[in-house]
């Protein structure tokens, strides 16, 4: 379907017209528009969350977090188990392509070199995930510490709430 204007989408959505399901508005479709709506009311609502939460509390889960005993082999070690698993579960997949196509062996080929760069990927974020999820938590702090940049993040938080919930409603 071509692409319809904001107005024709309210239109036809209090018309329930079920071709609005399959319309493109700016590009997207309608199931896109409620797919972003949805996650921008998530986000818009975190920050309810982290604002009762507040500042002291979330540092203090910070400093528990940088005074766990750092391993970061054991974490290293579970996203390799974790990698080795799917590996071989796809390969008793790419086994049975193999044995019944004629393009099963280039399928699993491609399968196979995917899955490894995405073992290794998987791994090395294993190997960074606790420095960049103490590096967010602080910086977290740091926006609901300052009150100026807190009025800033209240707002922008209520403007994605409301447009969230917006076009999750449109999309239904």
């Amino acid at each position: 379907m071509a692409d319809i204007g904001y107005l024709d989408a309210w239109a036809m959505w209090l018309s329930r017209d079920p071709a609005l399901r399959d319309a493109h508005l700016i590009g997207l479709s309608m199931e896109w528009w409620g797919r972003l709506g949805k996650i921008g009311a998530f986000l818009g609502g975190m920050t309810v969350v982290l604002d009762i939460l507040g500042p002291e509390r979330i540092r203090e889960y910070g400093g528990r977090i940088r005074r766990l005993p750092r391993s970061p082999a054991k974490g290293v070690l579970a996203a390799a188990a974790t990698a080795g698993v799917a590996l071989l579960t796809s390969l008793v997949g790419m086994a049975a392509d193999i044995a019944t196509g004629p393009f099963g062996g280039r399928v699993a080929l491609v399968g196979l070199v995917l899955l490894v760069i995405l073992a290794v990927v998987w791994i090395a974020l294993a190997a960074a995930r606790a420095k960049l999820f103490e590096s967010a938590l602080n910086g977290i702090a740091w926006i609901l510490e300052h009150p100026r940049s807190l009025e800033w993040w209240r707002g922008l938080s209520l403007l994605l709430l409301i447009a969230g919930f917006h076009f999750d409603l449109l999309a239904s």
